[in-house]
Formats: C-alpha cells, sequence, structure tokens
C-alpha cells in the first residue's frame, strides 16, 4: 500500500511484522514488530502519520509512522482481526474479524464506540464512508452490510454473492463520491452496488478464481482486483469492461491498491513480491509488423530506424517517428535471422538461413557484397565499431572475420564445438565474444583470433553474450532461464539473474550500463548492479527472440516471435522493489 503522499510503501512480512519502503529506492525505512501472530493486514492513516496493523492474534494496532513506535493496541475481538479501516478524517477506526463481529474504535485512544454483530460468519473486511457516515462490512457468510456509523443500525443487505460455500464475500469498499460499493467474492466475481438502494450495477467477470481484494481508483472510474488465479485487472467502473490484466506473478496476489494520483497500480503476492504497475498499461510507442514469424530488430546508431528480420527472408527498414517502411531488401534464399546497421548507419549486413551475408547500401537498397563461406545457416552479423570489418558466425560453431569494403575473407575463428547464436564487440573493438549452443561463451582478441576467455556455467545454449558499455563486464543469456554478468578481465561470475522459466534468448546492456534487458517468454528490465527487477513486459504471444535499448536508453525494441517488433518506453515503473523475509 502506497502512504497517502506516495513516497512510501507499506508491506507486511511473514516473520510477524510489517516493514515501510522508501516507494523510490525500495530501501528499508521501519519494521513494524509486536505481534504475536502473523500480521494480516496494514494501512496507512488518511495524513500518513500513523499505521495500523491487524493480526490473528486478535489485536489491531496503531504505531508512529516515522519512528515505528507502537502507541496502542486495540483488544476486544474473541477471533483474528482480518482488515481494518481509517474513517476519511482519521479520527475512527473499524476492525472485521473472525468473531463475526466488526468493531468501530476512537483512533486517538484506542477506546471502542460500537459493535457491529449481525453476520453469521467471520467478517472479512470494513470500511467506511468517504463521509464517515455508514460503514460497510463483507463476510463469508455472503453478504455484505452498510451500517450507520453513529448508532451501528444495519441499512442494507447486499446479498447476491454466491454461497459461503464459495468463500462469501473477501473485500468491500466505497467509491471516492460514496455512492457506489465494490464487492470482491470467493465465487470469482467482483459487484458494484449503489450505496443508497443496495441495487447491483455491474458484475465483473473475467478472474479463474477467487478475488481477494477490489478498489476504485481515487478519481472512481477504475476498478482494480486481485485473485487467486495469479493475476489482476483493471476495469472501467461505469462499463465493467475490463480495460487490462496485470500478469506478471507466480502466485496469489493479494488486495491491490492505487497510487494516491491513479496513475499506478500496486500489487502484493504470495510469491513474496511487490509490483508497481502503470494504470494505462504503459501503451507501445510503435509496433512495427515484419511478417508472420519474426527473428530480430535492431537500432539505427542513431536511433531513427529500426531493422527487422523474419521469415519471409527479407530484412526491413522502418522510421521510427512515423512507424512507416522506408526499405524492404530481399536477395536471400531463406529466412533472415539478424541485420546490422554500420556504425555510420549508412550500410545494413544481414545474416541468413541460406549460408550468407548480405551487405547493403540503405540509401539505395542495392546489394553491395555477398559473404560466403560458412558451412550452414548464418545466425549473426555483426560489425566492428570503427565500420572496417565484419564478423559473421552461425551453425558451424565458426566466427569469421571480413573485410567490409571487399568482402575479402581475413580470419577464420574456430570458435565452439557447435553453433553460435551472437557476436558482439567489446567498445574498443579489440575483442569479440561469442554465445556458444555448447553452453559456454568466449572471449577472443579480434586482431587474431587468439582465445582470452572461456564463460563456463550455463546448464544450457547461451543464445546472446555482450559487453557493457564501458567493456568491464560481460552478459550472457541462457535458454536455461538465466542471464548472467561476468568480469570481462577475468571471466569471474558476478551476478545471475533468473527469469523463473526457461527460454532465455536475449540480455543486453542499456547505453549507460547501469540497466539490464533480458527476453525470452517475456522481456523485463533488472538493475545492473543490484540484480533487482524493475520491469516486466507481457507483450510475448509466441515468446521474444531480441531486445535492445535505444541509443539514448529510453526506449526498447522488442521483437516477438510473431514478426512484431515493439518500441516501448524503457522507465523503470513496474517494479519489485522488496522480497519478504526469508525469502
Amino acid at each position: 500500500m502506497f502512504s497517502p503522499d506516495g513516497r512510501q510503501v507499506l508491506a507486511l512480512s511473514s516473520d510477524r511484522t510489517a516493514r515501510l519502503w522508501d516507494a523510490g529506492t525500495g530501501r528499508g525505512l521501519v519494521i513494524l514488530r509486536g505481534h504475536t501472530a502473523n500480521v494480516q493486514y496494514a494501512l496507512f492513516s488518511p495524513n500518513g502519520q500513523r499505521v495500523l496493523t491487524t493480526s490473528a492474534d486478535n489485536t489491531a494496532r496503531v504505531w508512529d509512522t516515522a519512528t515505528g513506535r507502537e502507541l496502542f493496541v486495540l483488544k476486544g475481538h474473541t477471533g483474528a482481526v482480518n482488515l481494518a479501516a481509517f474513517s476519511a478524517d482519521g479520527r475512527r477506526i473499524v476492525t472485521p474479524s473472525s468473531d463475526k463481529t466488526a468493531r468501530v474504535w476512537d483512533a486517538a485512544s484506542g477506546e471502542e464506540l460500537l459493535t457491529l454483530n449481525r453476520h453469521t460468519d467471520r467478517v472479512n473486511a470494513a470500511a467506511f464512508s468517504p463521509d464517515g457516515t455508514r460503514i460497510v462490512t463483507a463476510s463469508t457468510d455472503a453478504t455484505a452490510r452498510v451500517w450507520d456509523a453513529t448508532s451501528g443500525r444495519e441499512l442494507l443487505v447486499l446479498s447476491k454473492h454466491a454461497s459461503p460455500s464459495r468463500g462469501g464475500v473477501w473485500r468491500v469498499t466505497f467509491s471516492p463520491d460514496g455512492h457506489r460499493i465494490v464487492t470482491a467474492g470467493g465465487d470469482g466475481t467482483a459487484r458494484v452496488w449503489d450505496a443508497e438502494s443496495g441495487e447491483q450495477f455491474l458484475v465483473l467477470l473475467g478472474h479463474k478464481d477467487s478475488i481477494t481484494g477490489a478498489r476504485f481508483s481515487p478519481d472512481g472510474r477504475h476498478i482494480v482486483t486481485g485473485s487467486w488465479d495469479r493475476t489482476a485487472r483493471v476495469w472501467d467502473a461505469i462499463s465493467g469492461r475490463e480495460v487490462r490484466r496485470l500478469d506478471g506473478h507466480s502466485n496469489i496476489v493479494g488486495a491491490p491498491s492505487f497510487s494516491p494520483d491513479g496513475q499506478r497500480i500496486l500489487t502484493a503476492s504470495t510469491d513474496g513480491t511487490v509490483k508497481e504497475w502503470d494504470v494505462d498499461g504503459r501503451p507501445e510507442d510503435r509496433v512495427l509488423r515484419h511478417a508472420e514469424g519474426g527473428e530480430g530488430a535492431r537500432f539505427s546508431p542513431d536511433g531513427s530506424r529500426v531493422a527487422t528480420t523474419g521469415l519471409d527472408n527479407a530484412a526491413r527498414v522502418w522510421d521510427v517517428a512515423s512507424r512507416q517502411e522506408i526499405r524492404v531488401l530481399r536477395g536471400h534464399t531463406a529466412h533472415v535471422r539478424r541485420a546490422t546497421f554500420s556504425p555510420d548507419g549508412q550500410r545494413l549486413v544481414t545474416a541468413s538461413a541460406d549460408a550468407s551475408a548480405k551487405v547493403w547500401d540503405l540509401a539505395s537498397g542495392r546489394e553491395l557484397l555477398v559473404l560466403k563461406g560458412h558451412d550452414g545457416r548464418l545466425l549473426d552479423a555483426v560489425y566492428t565499431p570503427d565500420g572496417r570489418r565484419i564478423v559473421t558466425a552461425g551453425d558451424d560453431g565458426t566466427a569469421r572475420v571480413w573485410e567490409a569494403g571487399t568482402g575479402r575473407a581475413l580470419l577464420i575463428i574456430q570458435a565452439h564445438t557447435r553453433g553460435i547464436r551472437s557476436l558482439a564487440f567489446a567498445p574498443d573493438g579489440q575483442r569479440l565474444i561469442t554465445a556458444g549452443e555448447d553452453g559456454t561463451a568466449r572471449v577472443w582478441e579480434t586482431a587474431t583470433g587468439r582465445e582470452l576467455l572461456v564463460l563456463k556455467g550455463h546448464a544450457s545454449a547461451v543464445y546472446s553474450a555482450a559487453f557493457s558499455p564501458d567493456g568491464r563486464r560481460i552478459l550472457t543469456a541462457s535458454y536455461d532461464g538465466t542471464a548472467r554478468v561476468w568480469d570481462a578481465a577475468t571471466g569471474r561470475g558476478q551476478r545471475t539473474l533468473c527469469q523463473d522459466a526457461p527460454g532465455l534468448e536475449w540480455a543486453a546492456f542499456s547505453p549507460d550500463g547501469r540497466r539490464i534487458v533480458t527476453a525470452g517468454v517475456g522481456a523485463r528490465l533488472w538493475d545492473a548492479t543490484s540484480g533487482r527487477e524493475l520491469l516486466t513486459l507481457n507483450i510475448q504471444p509466441r515468446g521474444i527472440h531480441t531486445a535492445f535499448f535505444s541509443p539514448d536508453g529510453r526506449k526498447l525494441l522488442v521483437s516477438t516471435k510473431a514478426g512484431v517488433a515493439h518500441i516501448l518506453d524503457a522507465s523503470p515503473r513496474e517494479v519489485v522493489p522488496m522480497r519478504r523475509a526469508g525469502k
């Protein structure tokens, strides 16, 4: 949960504590210790100066946000306290409990003011109306009930969720204007009600298991729900239309929440992570459709163009600003695996499954050179940083160096016992790295072909390898589902990034070396120093081949196997800033 000013995040831990974190950096601030059983829920007071926690120890506790000091304990329930809520003015607290009651307390003194006791099963949630005159409660008895907050008189019973055997109603809250109520049910539905009459407005259908929570956005235009089906979903609060599905957690998603400005969503999961998402879903800036079945995409050196390759035996060049196709380069007789711009952006080299590489003039689209000599498919081709040479690699396990102007063969490096999936130069061009299907990456002296390093540790084929912009680190990606960072001088492993799924096909540094993008089943953005996951992109219709940063580091170019290249904002706004204790 965000603090009211959006600067802090409050999360529960499995060690009977709640923790405060800096929302910008993910740095831990305060640990709230005192409960003698699991902490069920935690929230900020409206002014952000206090935190309220509830626990299976039958109590709720109020804490000072700045110091973490316990101010008082709310005692009286005879069962676990499940959730809690402050009134909008911060003067009252309502606590629902497994003892079938909800209790209202004075937030300054901790004195009990009311007991609400008409439910026939445990009370899972409770909330005040924005004006503080009503309270709504949700119960496993499959009802939500609206009460007068002063007298405790029952006003409405909302009872269209499925029977208690499906879990009843798990969460409930008012809309910001107080005119609507949303309930989240064990029957896999969320329902929107008129808060005055109790009439049901909407049923939100789409989750495949119990809904753990539902909340309105601050402007009341959206509702976010979390579920046992491991997803969260964003809905239009007027039409009930599903706006966005948030995939990425590997276990139950608890009650999600909006940031105070309504632009972000925070989800917490029993997988031990908390994720932050843009409400608008980080729409794609550009979509470039190459053909049915894609192989890769790369930016030009100035970032103004993109080259894509695919199963149509062609390479295509696109203008990034207009999304228009500039040039189609045809001549290969089999699918084109890679296309790389020359450092001056005037030429393109393509590597094809027809066992050849071709060099093209981009101004005219004319074929300038054909590079032949490999035995089998070519899988990559790159220019040296000075543009004077080209290196190609493929299924035969060799890397071959060519004079870029004439196509003359200069050097053959017997690099791997199996195919070479990708190539990359150090920034100074003096070292070349090859990524092999034999599970290794190898560093070579460009001028002589002398082997300098062998990087071992991956459990499967290495699909990509790259130097950091300063040349001091190496990044590899493997089909074993990991990316690894190595010291480029010694070959010593520094860090492993785990995707949690096999099939990693690409990894690349950002231009400043501070971030890493990995691609395979999905694409993820990481902090290169700490290894912290920053961003998850769920755009894989059939998987992702390659992912690159733009030269200015502001965009990501993600090439999918469906033949679509996506140009995306690379800002790290969907983050995993923390993990629970013991994870």
